[in-house]
C-alpha cells in the first residue's frame, strides 16, 4: 500500500429549495469521489453506496468539506458516521482522517513559499479555482466549469443529458481537488522526517499547524512524549522597531540583519534551560529570568544542529531546509504557548524579545558612534548610511559588534567549518549579514502606535517627524525594488490600484528614482483601465456571520446579511447596495443596473494611491475633477 491507498478524495452537488445563503436547507443529490485504491471516480446516489466508498477508506479529503460537504451530509440522514464536536466542526468519526484543503490554506498559506512570494499575499480568494490557479496546478481553461445551470440540482428527476451535466460538473471539481491533494503532499512531504511514523500516516505534516509541526519535530528528536496543556498564548513585549529618520535617502545604504536572531538567542543565551543561579544578561545586558551558564541544554544544541543543517541543505539545494526553516521561525510562538507543555516557558518567552532589543540597540548605537547614519531599524535588521563609501570598514565594525554581544553571552556561536559541498567550505556562526544593497529608500507620512517599549537617542529625534515605521520601498543598486507592507500589498486593495502600483508605479519609481506622481496622471489612468475592464474596481470583503457584529450597521455585518458571510468582491458606488453615505454593490448588480463608471465612489482608490501622489486635488467625495478627461475621450 502507498500513501494515498487510503484516500478518498469527495465533492458532493446539493438541493438549494431556499437558496445558496440558506445551507440549513441544502440536500445530498450526488457523492461524487475518487479512490486512490481503485484509481476510480465515483458518482452515487444510493445510500448504501456511499456508505461503502466511505467505510472502504481512511483517511477523507475535500474543499470546505468540514463546513459543508459534511454538514450537509448530516442534516441528509449521514448522522451516525458524520458528528458534530465541541467547535461545531462537522467530521466524520470512527477514526476517520478528516483532511479539509479550505482550512490548510487559510491556516498555513502565510507560511508558504512560492517561487519566492508568500502564498497568503497572493492568494484573493480562497476558493478552490482560485488556489488552484494560483499553485499552478490548472489555468482559466482547466479549472471549474464556469456555465452550469445550478437550477438542476433542484429537480427531482434528471434527464440523461442533465445526468451527464452534474457527473462532468462534480468530476472537474474532483480533479481539481485531486490534484491539489497531490500538490500538497508534495509540498510538504519532506515534514515527513521530522514526525513520528504514525503522525506521518495520519497526515499531520499537512495538516497540523506551523507551531504545532514545530512542536511534534522537537518532541520526536528529544525522545519525549508529546503532552499539552492549557491557556492562552502569552502575549509578550516585541521587537525594537525606530522611527524612520526621515522621507528619502539615497547614497551608499546598506541593510543589515541578524542571522535567525530568536532561535539564536535561544542557544546563545540556553533560554529553554532555567537556572536561578545561572546567567542573567550580564556583563552587557539584563534579563528577567535567568539561565544555566555551565552547560548548554539539550533542545539548544538540537537548534543549533538543525541550524548547520539548513545551511548545508540550502546549499545542495535540498528540499528538507525549508521544513527547518519553518522549526526555526516557529519556535519562539511555540516557547509562549501553554498548550505545548513540554517547551512553554512564559519568562523565557519575553527575555527572547528582551535581548532582542538590547541587541539590536547596541549595534545602532556601535554604528552611530563610528559615525553611520540609522536611517530605520525593524525587530533584527538596521538600515544605514554608510558615509566613509568603506565596505570593508563597515564590516569591520559590524564584526566588533558581534564580538562584543558575543563577549556577554553564556554560549557563544562561533562561525566555524561545518562541512563542505563541490569543493566549498561550508561555515555557520551567528552573524550579521548584508540583506541588501541599497541605490534608495523612502518613508511616508502616517500614524503609528503608541508602543514604544524602548527610544535611542536617533528615536527622540525622529519620533516627531511623524513617518510610518514598517512601511517603506527601497531600490537595490541591482534594480530591485522591495515593498514593505504599504497598503498596496492589502488584500483589501482594491484590483484597480494594485493593477496601477506594479504595472505603472513601479516602472516609474525605477526609471525615475522617485516615488511620487502627478493626480493628472493617476485621473486619467484610473479612467483609462477602468473603461478597459471595469472588474478592476472591485475590492475585497472578507466577512464572518452578520451575528458576529456588534452593530448591525457595520459594513461587514451589512455586507453578510445581504451576501452572506466569506469573501465578496463589491464596487463603491454612489447608488445601490449596501452602507449608508457610500454603497457597495456586486459587478452583477453593477450591470444589472445599466451603472456607468460616473457612478463608482472613487475615494477609496484615491486613499489607497494617497501615498503617491504630490499634488493631491481630489476631494473626499472620490468624484473625478471636473477638468479630467472623461470615459468618451478613449472611444
Amino acid at each position: 500500500m502507498n500513501d494515498y491507498d487510503d484516500v478518498l478524495i469527495y465533492d458532493i452537488e446539493s438541493r438549494t429549495p431556499n437558496g445558496v445563503k440558506d445551507t440549513r436547507s441544502h440536500k445530498l443529490r450526488i457523492f461524487g469521489c475518487y479512490s486512490f485504491k481503485t484509481n476510480k471516480y465515483y458518482f452515487l446516489t444510493d445510500k448504501d453506496k456511499i456508505y461503502q466508498i466511505i467505510n472502504a477508506h481512511r483517511i477523507l479529503v475535500g474543499f470546505n468539506n468540514i463546513e459543508y460537504d459534511n454538514y450537509v451530509l448530516y442534516n441528509s440522514g449521514f448522522q451516525d458516521i458524520i458528528e458534530r464536536n465541541n467547535w461545531g466542526d462537522y467530521k466524520f468519526g470512527n477514526y476517520k482522517i478528516n483532511i479539509d484543503m479550505f482550512k490548510i490554506f487559510k491556516e498555513r498559506a502565510g507560511a508558504m513559499d512560492i517561487n519566492g512570494e508568500i502564498l497568503g499575499d497572493l492568494l484573493m480568494s480562497y476558493s478552490l479555482d482560485y488556489i488552484s490557479q494560483t499553485i499552478g496546478i490548472t489555468g482559466k481553461e482547466d479549472g471549474k466549469i464556469k456555465k452550469f445551470d445550478y437550477s438542476i440540482l433542484n429537480k427531482e428527476i434528471w434527464t440523461d443529458e442533465e445526468k451527464k451535466k452534474i457527473i462532468d460538473y462534480t468530476k472537474r471539481d474532483l480533479e481539481i481537488t485531486k490534484k491539489m491533494y497531490e500538490w500538497l503532499e508534495n509540498y510538504f512531504k519532506d515534514f515527513k522526517d521530522y514526525i513520528e511514523e504514525k503522525d506521518a500516516r495520519n497526515k499531520k505534516h499537512i495538516t497540523s499547524s506551523t507551531a504545532g509541526f514545530a512542536y511534534k519535530a522537537i518532541c520526536k528528536a528529544m525522545n519525549w512524549d508529546e503532552e499539552y496543556g492549557h491557556g492562552e498564548k502569552e502575549k509578550f513585549d516585541g521587537a525594537y522597531v525606530s522611527y524612520p529618520a526621515g522621507e528619502e535617502f539615497s547614497g551608499k545604504i546598506y541593510c543589515l540583519d541578524f542571522n535567525s536572531l530568536y532561535p539564536s538567542i535561544m542557544h546563545q543565551c540556553n533560554i529553554y534551560s532555567p537556572d536561578n543561579n545561572g546567567w542573567s544578561g550580564e556583563p552587557l545586558f539584563n534579563t528577567k529570568g535567568c539561565y544555566n551558564n555551565k552547560e548548554l541544554g539539550n533542545v539548544e544544541k538540537l537548534l543549533r544542529k538543525w541550524y548547520e543543517q539548513r545551511v548545508l541543505f540550502k546549499k545542495m539545494k535540498d528540499g528538507r531546509q525549508y521544513s527547518i526553516k519553518i522549526i526555526l521561525n516557529t519556535v519562539y510562538g511555540v516557547l509562549g504557548n501553554a498548550s505545548f507543555k513540554k517547551l512553554y516557558n512564559n519568562t523565557g518567552g519575553s527575555d527572547v524579545t528582551r535581548i532582542a532589543r538590547q541587541w539590536i540597540l547596541l549595534a545602532r548605537r556601535r554604528f552611530r558612534e563610528a559615525g553611520y547614519f540609522n536611517i530605520y531599524s525593524d525587530t533584527d535588521s538596521i538600515y544605514l548610511i554608510d558615509p566613509y563609501n568603506n565596505k570593508e570598514k563597515m564590516l569591520d565594525i559590524k564584526n566588533k559588534i558581534i564580538q562584543e554581544i558575543q563577549s556577554s553571552v553564556p554560549f557563544p556561536y562561533i562561525k566555524h567549518k561545518i562541512g563542505e559541498y563541490k569543493g566549498e567550505d561550508i561555515y555557520s556562526g551567528f552573524d550579521m549579514g548584508i540583506d541588501a544593497e541599497i541605490e534608495k529608500i523612502w518613508f511616508f507620512k502616517g500614524g503609528n502606535k503608541e508602543n514604544d517599549l524602548e527610544l535611542d537617542v536617533d528615536d527622540m529625534v525622529n519620533k516627531a517627524k511623524g513617518f510610518m515605521k514598517k512601511n517603506y520601498i527601497y531600490l537595490t543598486v541591482d534594480g530591485k525594488l522591495k515593498v514593505k507592507n504599504l497598503g498596496v500589498r492589502k488584500k483589501s486593495t482594491s484590483a484597480l490600484v494594485r493593477k496601477i502600483f506594479w504595472d505603472y508605479i513601479v516602472p516609474r519609481i525605477k526609471n525615475e528614482k522617485t516615488v511620487k506622481f502627478e493626480t493628472k496622471w493617476f485621473n486619467e489612468l484610473i479612467i483609462k483601465l477602468l473603461s478597459e475592464d471595469i472588474e478592476l474596481a472591485l475590492i475585497r470583503y472578507d466577512v464572518d456571520d452578520a451575528e458576529s457584529y456588534k452593530r448591525e450597521s457595520q459594513l461587514q455585518a451589512q455586507i453578510a446579511r445581504r451576501y452572506g458571510k466569506g469573501i465578496h468582491f463589491l464596487i463603491p458606488n454612489y447608488r445601490i447596495g449596501v452602507g449608508k453615505g457610500k454603497k457597495y454593490c456586486t459587478i452583477q448588480e453593477f450591470r444589472d443596473n445599466n451603472m456607468k463608471i460616473e457612478d463608482i465612489n472613487m475615494s477609496n482608490f484615491w486613499a489607497e494611491l494617497d501615498y503617491f501622489i504630490v499634488d493631491n486635488k481630489v476631494g473626499k467625495s472620490g468624484k473625478i475633477p471636473q477638468n479630467s478627461k472623461t470615459l468618451d475621450s478613449f472611444f
